[in-house]
């Protein structure tokens, strides 16, 4: 979704909300701890074993998480 309308929903639903966002200065930190939290909402879906995995270093999930990907574009 495009900021912009975004911006301008939320803004005519509440003007205050709107110019409350005007205070705010580091968009970029924001960005990247909801970037975080989207991750970490997949990562609780798994189990206990695979969590294990992950912490100790013996599954690599950012090379699991390319070869889904590649999986996904192949059969497209």
């Amino acid at each position: 979704m495009s900021v912009r309308p975004l911006l301008r929903g939320y803004g005519r639903a509440d003007e205050t909300a709107l110019a409350s966002l005007l205070e705010v200065s580091d968009w970029e930190r924001i960005a990247r701890q909801e970037l975080e939290r989207r991750a970490t909402s997949i990562v609780q879906a798994l189990d206990d074993a695979t969590l294990e995995a992950i912490a100790a270093g013996t599954l690599d999930m950012l090379a699991m998480c390319r070869q889904v990907a590649d999986e996904i574009h192949q059969a497209a």
